[in-house]
């Protein structure tokens, strides 16, 4: 809205009102609300058992609510179930009350509530199981347009401190989920709030000192969200919201929701374990990998190197290349297939299961690197298909030495379409089904030509966050027989890949626990090139221990590769048991 607000001072001035509307107690919108509600009956509750859950429904949603004798609902409005707002549509309603479109209707049950709207209807029935609120809300579209996308309020919860939690999502870089750690909201920037389910189980976790509860999707269809305080400065009080898509005119979908309360530390899946499994039924793991040695990384090109004889930036031979000619493109070839003899021994020294290499095409373009497209390597570094006297071109070579030495290859690819402009290559951002048969082809012609089953898969990433699951999971389909390693996540992606977190960059130790709740078998590949660090230590030899699969440069020996090696020594089971045994 910002050219709204440079040409008019009403949104300035309609903000103010908001703020001292809206979110305070003395609102005329809240006394109005409070003058016209009547009063509901108490639902499935004993008045002589104040522990436990206990709510009262009234006509507009929960009049009451506590859990332990611990009172969660500030009023009853903190209770209505209504739309979500934005803030523009709350400014709107608070300066014209007529503005909104709600419209009550006379319970029928004591349990049900109704509001209609002019594009049609929401009704919610209120069920107590245990510790359980249950909610089935159906929404009717009686109106001749889809409702894509409708954000409900159940509710606004007021705890008695600022709570911990959060969703079960890894993030686009592998941060989450370690447990309820940080105040709920504040989490790193990588990891949304709203619990899609199209991303991650729809479940939110909130720890608030005196108890603990789980707002679910108890039937994986909605996403569900705890997105803001709306007491800034005690950061207490927060609404509980659904989102509920996809729901066609003249049609009536129901969703199906729960409030599950527990102590204070109750674990998630002890909450929530119905949820959990049902997420997993409905997006099954089918990573069929099991060699979780480490694989090393190979970079044949790099940035540095600014020779004109060596246009691809080629490392080899600290960048001394000439492919100019036929006599420089024979030395390239000599040199390229001595790294692969030398890296072949870094591989086995070290126990590796193989190696990905992440440039065959060169690096010649720097604003595009990597193309991550192997069918570019002869058009892109066609000193790459030169064969002297031999048969085969030197990458055919390259690559055949490492599988004769009972090696895995693999290669990096990207997500995204090539096209050449003006005879440089640029990189076309694709849709999530075009990005599956961009991936689908180049593995195959990978897999086709060098026998490639390792596959770094480079910029999984949009502006909005993470690639849709849905893209590995096409791709894990038409390729069950390799090993997809995308370098950013979210929490299903372990459900068809290995997704990479740097243990180097970012300090990841292990496949987040929230992966882990839903994919027990769920592993990462931890880039750790230098090996690991003192304080580290015993969390990598768990990670090992658990699946995850350490990545280290794999063309020369280094003191980092030797910890690699020492990580998977200690990890080992034969290790465990001798040294259970020299302690006894």
């Amino acid at each position: 809205m910002p050219h709204i607000i440079a040409r008019s001072s009403f949104i300035s001035f309609s903000v103010a009102l908001l703020a001292a509307t809206v979110f305070a107690d003395t609102s005329p919108l809240k006394k109005e609300s409070q003058r016209n509600r009547t009063p509901g009956p108490a639902l499935l509750q004993s008045p002589a058992s104040k522990q436990g859950l206990n709510f009262v429904v009234g006509v507009h949603g929960l009049d009451s609510l506590s859990f332990n004798e611990q009172s969660l609902l500030s009023s009853p409005e903190s209770g209505e179930l209504r739309l979500q707002k934005s803030v523009f549509r709350a400014v709107l309603d608070a300066l014209l009350p007529g503005s909104s479109s709600r419209a009550g209707t006379p319970n029928k049950k004591a349990d049900t509530i109704h509001l209609s709207y002019p594009w049609g209807r929401i009704s919610c029935s209120y069920g107590k199981e245990d510790d359980k609120i249950t909610m089935k809300i159906e929404i009717s579209n009686t109106s001749s347009e889809p409702l894509n996308e409708l954000s409900i309020r159940l509710m606004e919860l007021n705890f008695p401190r600022i709570p911990n939690g959060g969703t079960l999502e890894a993030g686009m870089f592998g941060f989450g989920f370690k447990g309820p750690e940080w105040p709920l909201g504040q989490s790193p920037a990588s990891i949304p709030t709203v619990a899609d389910p199209r991303f991650v189980v729809p479940l939110v976790h909130v720890d608030y000192g005196t108890g603990a509860l789980n707002l679910c999707s108890d039937d994986v269809e909605c996403a569900v969200n705890v997105p803001y305080s709306t007491n800034f400065l005690a950061r207490t009080s927060y609404p509980l919201v659904i989102t509920c898509s996809d729901i066609k005119p003249g049609v009536t979908k129901a969703f199906n929701v729960s409030l599950r309360f527990g102590p204070a530390g109750a674990r998630i899946q002890d909450l929530s374990g119905d949820v959990l499994e049902r997420y997993a039924g409905k997006y099954p793991f089918q990573v069929n990998w099991n060699d979780h040695r480490p694989i090393g990384a190979m970079f044949l090109a790099g940035p540095q190197i600014n020779v004109a004889s060596n246009p691809r930036r080629w490392i080899i031979n600290f960048g001394d290349i000439d492919i100019t000619n036929d006599k420089g493109k024979a030395a390239f070839r000599a040199a390229l297939l001595k790294l692969a003899d030398n890296s072949v021994q870094v591989l086995k020294d070290i126990g590796a299961q193989g190696m990905i290499t992440w440039d065959p095409e060169g690096e010649e373009f720097l604003g595009a690197c990597y193309y991550g497209d192997p069918r570019l390597v002869p058009s892109l570094a066609p000193e790459m298909e030169f064969k002297n006297d031999g048969v085969k071109s030197v990458i055919d070579e390259y690559f055949e030495k490492f599988r004769a030495a009972g090696l895995k290859v693999g290669v990096c690819i990207r997500p995204q379409g090539i096209a050449m402009v003006d005879g440089k290559p640029v990189h076309q951002a694709a849709d999530d089904e075009h990005a599956a048969q961009i991936l689908r082809e180049r593995i195959a012609y990978a897999k086709q030509r060098w026998g490639c089953t390792l596959f770094y898969v480079d910029s999984t990433a949009t502006v909005s966050g993470s690639l849709n699951p849905d893209v590995f999971k096409a791709v894990a389909d038409a390729h069950p027989d390799v090993l997809l390693i995308p370098e950013n996540e979210s929490m299903r992606y372990f459900a068809y890949s290995a997704p990479l977190n740097s243990y180097v960059h970012h300090k990841v130790t292990s496949t987040p626990a929230g992966a882990r709740m839903v994919y027990p078998k769920a592993f990462s590949v931890l880039m750790a090139p230098d090996g690991d660090r003192p304080e580290d230590h015993h969390a990598l030899v768990s990670a090992v221990r658990r699946g995850d699969i350490l990545l280290f440069n794999g063309w020369y020996h280094s003191d980092g590769a030797k910890k690699i090696k020492r990580l998977y020594e200690e990890a080992s089971p034969l290790s465990e048991v001798n040294s259970e045994s020299s302690n006894q």
